[in-house]
Protein backbone atom coordinates (compact mmCIF):
# COMPACT_ATOMS: atom_id res chain seq x y z
CA UNK A 1 0.00 0.00 0.00
CA UNK A 2 2.26 2.82 1.28
CA UNK A 3 4.54 3.77 4.13
CA UNK A 4 1.84 4.93 6.56
CA UNK A 5 -0.40 1.93 5.99
CA UNK A 6 2.51 -0.50 6.28
CA UNK A 7 3.68 1.13 9.51
CA UNK A 8 0.21 1.10 11.08
CA UNK A 9 -0.42 -2.51 10.07
CA UNK A 10 2.64 -3.49 12.09
CA UNK A 11 2.29 -0.99 14.95
CA UNK A 12 -1.35 -1.76 15.73
CA UNK A 13 -0.41 -5.33 16.61
CA UNK A 14 1.65 -4.01 19.53
CA UNK A 15 0.48 -2.49 22.86
CA UNK A 16 -1.35 0.83 22.37
CA UNK A 17 -1.02 4.06 24.38
CA UNK A 18 -4.75 3.98 25.20
CA UNK A 19 -6.27 6.60 27.50
CA UNK A 20 -2.87 8.26 28.06
CA UNK A 21 -3.07 9.45 24.45
CA UNK A 22 -6.86 9.82 24.24
CA UNK A 23 -7.04 12.14 27.25
CA UNK A 24 -5.02 14.85 25.49
CA UNK A 25 -8.17 15.74 23.56
CA UNK A 26 -10.65 14.95 26.33
CA UNK A 27 -12.82 17.51 28.18
CA UNK A 28 -11.37 18.33 31.61
CA UNK A 29 -13.26 19.36 34.74
CA UNK A 30 -11.87 22.21 36.81
CA UNK A 31 -10.59 19.74 39.40
CA UNK A 32 -8.45 18.15 36.68
CA UNK A 33 -10.56 15.01 36.25
CA UNK A 34 -11.74 13.67 32.90
CA UNK A 35 -15.33 12.97 31.89
CA UNK A 36 -14.31 9.81 30.02
CA UNK A 37 -12.06 8.28 32.70
CA UNK A 38 -14.72 5.76 33.79
CA UNK A 39 -14.83 1.96 33.64
CA UNK A 40 -17.70 1.04 31.30
CA UNK A 41 -20.51 -1.01 32.84
CA UNK A 42 -21.04 -4.39 31.32
CA UNK A 43 -24.53 -3.50 30.15
CA UNK A 44 -23.35 -0.49 28.15
CA UNK A 45 -24.24 -0.05 24.49
CA UNK A 46 -21.55 -0.90 21.96
CA UNK A 47 -20.66 1.03 18.82
CA UNK A 48 -17.97 0.57 16.18
CA UNK A 49 -16.38 3.26 14.02
CA UNK A 50 -13.94 3.30 11.11
CA UNK A 51 -11.04 5.73 10.97
CA UNK A 52 -10.53 6.11 7.22
CA UNK A 53 -7.24 7.27 5.71
CA UNK A 54 -6.18 7.88 2.13
CA UNK A 55 -3.35 9.64 0.34
CA UNK A 56 -4.14 12.72 -1.75
CA UNK A 57 -2.86 12.04 -5.28
CA UNK A 58 -2.12 15.70 -5.94
CA UNK A 59 -0.40 16.77 -2.71
CA UNK A 60 0.84 13.46 -1.32
CA UNK A 61 -0.65 14.34 2.09
CA UNK A 62 -2.66 11.81 4.06
CA UNK A 63 -6.30 12.68 4.62
CA UNK A 64 -9.07 11.52 6.90
CA UNK A 65 -12.67 10.86 5.89
CA UNK A 66 -14.99 12.33 8.52
CA UNK A 67 -18.69 13.03 8.63
CA UNK A 68 -20.94 15.63 10.17
CA UNK A 69 -23.82 13.86 11.85
CA UNK A 70 -27.28 14.92 10.71
CA UNK A 71 -29.20 17.36 12.89
CA UNK A 72 -31.94 14.72 13.00
CA UNK A 73 -29.79 12.18 14.84
CA UNK A 74 -31.00 11.37 18.38
CA UNK A 75 -27.54 11.84 19.91
CA UNK A 76 -24.43 13.87 19.03
CA UNK A 77 -26.38 15.67 16.28
CA UNK A 78 -24.25 18.01 14.15
CA UNK A 79 -20.96 16.71 15.55
CA UNK A 80 -17.94 15.62 13.52
CA UNK A 81 -17.52 11.88 13.59
CA UNK A 82 -15.88 8.87 11.99
CA UNK A 83 -18.32 6.67 10.08
CA UNK A 84 -19.86 4.23 12.52
CA UNK A 85 -22.78 3.31 14.72
CA UNK A 86 -24.50 0.74 16.90
CA UNK A 87 -23.52 -2.90 16.58
CA UNK A 88 -26.28 -5.25 15.48
CA UNK A 89 -26.92 -8.62 17.16
CA UNK A 90 -24.34 -11.19 16.06
CA UNK A 91 -21.96 -8.64 14.52
CA UNK A 92 -18.30 -8.29 15.38
CA UNK A 93 -16.98 -4.77 15.92
CA UNK A 94 -15.21 -4.97 12.55
CA UNK A 95 -18.35 -6.09 10.71
CA UNK A 96 -20.31 -3.23 12.27
CA UNK A 97 -17.67 -0.67 11.29
CA UNK A 98 -17.64 -1.96 7.70
CA UNK A 99 -21.44 -1.90 7.43
CA UNK A 100 -21.73 1.60 8.86
CA UNK A 101 -18.98 2.90 6.56
CA UNK A 102 -20.79 1.67 3.48
CA UNK A 103 -24.12 3.03 4.71
CA UNK A 104 -22.83 6.47 5.71
CA UNK A 105 -20.28 7.37 3.00
CA UNK A 106 -20.80 4.76 0.26
CA UNK A 107 -17.45 2.95 0.56
CA UNK A 108 -17.81 -0.77 -0.06
CA UNK A 109 -15.88 -3.15 2.21
CA UNK A 110 -13.86 -4.47 -0.76
CA UNK A 111 -12.27 -1.02 -1.17
CA UNK A 112 -10.95 -0.86 2.38
CA UNK A 113 -7.59 -2.23 3.53
CA UNK A 114 -8.01 -2.98 7.22
CA UNK A 115 -4.97 -2.01 9.30
CA UNK A 116 -6.05 -2.83 12.85
CA UNK A 117 -7.80 -1.43 15.92
CA UNK A 118 -7.25 1.49 18.26
CA UNK A 119 -8.15 1.46 21.96
CA UNK A 120 -11.83 1.37 22.89
CA UNK A 121 -13.31 4.51 24.47
CA UNK A 122 -16.28 4.78 26.82
CA UNK A 123 -18.73 7.71 26.46
CA UNK A 124 -20.57 8.06 29.78
CA UNK A 125 -23.12 10.63 28.53
CA UNK A 126 -24.67 8.10 26.15
CA UNK A 127 -23.41 4.94 27.91
CA UNK A 128 -21.62 3.85 24.72
CA UNK A 129 -18.40 1.89 24.40
CA UNK A 130 -16.75 2.72 21.07
CA UNK A 131 -14.48 0.31 19.21
CA UNK A 132 -12.37 2.15 16.59
CA UNK A 133 -10.94 0.34 13.56
CA UNK A 134 -8.54 1.85 11.01
CA UNK A 135 -8.63 1.23 7.26
CA UNK A 136 -6.76 2.66 4.30
CA UNK A 137 -8.47 3.51 1.01
CA UNK A 138 -6.36 3.68 -2.16
CA UNK A 139 -8.54 6.44 -3.64
CA UNK A 140 -12.02 7.10 -2.26
CA UNK A 141 -13.52 8.57 -5.43
CA UNK A 142 -16.94 10.11 -5.00
CA UNK A 143 -18.22 9.73 -1.47
CA UNK A 144 -21.99 9.50 -1.01
CA UNK A 145 -23.39 10.69 2.32
CA UNK A 146 -26.48 8.95 3.65
CA UNK A 147 -28.92 11.88 4.10
CA UNK A 148 -30.61 10.13 7.03
CA UNK A 149 -27.44 10.17 9.12
CA UNK A 150 -24.84 12.42 7.47
CA UNK A 151 -25.18 16.08 6.53
CA UNK A 152 -21.64 16.58 5.15
CA UNK A 153 -18.37 14.75 4.53
CA UNK A 154 -14.99 16.32 5.37
CA UNK A 155 -11.50 15.22 4.29
CA UNK A 156 -8.98 17.22 6.37
CA UNK A 157 -5.27 16.49 6.10
CA UNK A 158 -4.02 14.33 8.95
CA UNK A 159 -1.01 16.62 9.37
CA UNK A 160 -3.34 19.56 10.07
CA UNK A 161 -4.12 17.99 13.45
CA UNK A 162 -0.49 18.40 14.47
CA UNK A 163 -0.37 22.18 13.89
CA UNK A 164 -0.74 24.29 17.07
CA UNK A 165 -2.71 27.00 15.27
CA UNK A 166 -5.49 24.47 14.61
CA UNK A 167 -5.97 23.56 18.28
CA UNK A 168 -8.25 25.57 20.57
CA UNK A 169 -9.14 25.21 24.27
CA UNK A 170 -12.44 26.72 25.44
CA UNK A 171 -14.64 26.60 28.53
CA UNK A 172 -17.92 24.82 27.75
CA UNK A 173 -20.71 24.04 30.20
CA UNK A 174 -22.28 20.58 30.37
CA UNK A 175 -25.35 20.81 32.54
CA UNK A 176 -24.02 23.00 35.36
CA UNK A 177 -20.44 21.75 35.06
CA UNK A 178 -17.88 23.96 33.28
CA UNK A 179 -15.16 22.05 31.45
CA UNK A 180 -12.12 22.92 29.38
CA UNK A 181 -12.71 21.42 25.96
CA UNK A 182 -9.90 21.03 23.41
CA UNK A 183 -10.91 20.89 19.77
CA UNK A 184 -9.42 21.20 16.29
CA UNK A 185 -10.59 23.86 13.85
CA UNK A 186 -9.84 21.81 10.71
CA UNK A 187 -13.52 21.26 9.92
CA UNK A 188 -16.35 23.84 9.71
CA UNK A 189 -17.67 22.65 13.08
CA UNK A 190 -15.36 21.82 16.01
CA UNK A 191 -13.64 18.44 15.90
CA UNK A 192 -13.87 17.45 19.55
CA UNK A 193 -15.05 14.79 21.99
CA UNK A 194 -14.81 11.07 21.29
CA UNK A 195 -13.69 11.52 17.68
CA UNK A 196 -10.89 13.87 18.70
CA UNK A 197 -9.83 11.48 21.48
CA UNK A 198 -9.69 8.55 19.05
CA UNK A 199 -7.63 10.59 16.57
CA UNK A 200 -5.36 11.73 19.42
CA UNK A 201 -4.28 8.13 19.94
CA UNK A 202 -3.64 7.75 16.21
CA UNK A 203 -1.44 10.85 16.25
CA UNK A 204 0.46 9.51 19.23
CA UNK A 205 1.17 6.28 17.35
CA UNK A 206 2.47 7.96 14.19
CA UNK A 207 4.28 10.91 15.82
CA UNK A 208 7.81 11.19 14.52
CA UNK A 209 7.56 7.89 12.64
CA UNK A 210 5.98 8.82 9.33
CA UNK A 211 5.92 11.90 7.13
CA UNK A 212 2.26 12.87 6.97
CA UNK A 213 2.39 15.48 4.23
Amino acid sequence: MNELADYLKHRLQQPLPGFTAQRRMGPVRHDGSFMHDITPPHDCKRNAVMVLLYRDEQTGAYRLILTERSSKMPSHAGEVSCPGGRMQPGETTFEAALRETEEEVGLRPSRLHWLGELSSLYIPVTNNLIYPHISFVEQPGKLIPDPREVSRIFTPELISLTKPENLVHEIWTFGDIPMTVPYWTVTPTPLWGATAMILSELLDIVAGKIKLG
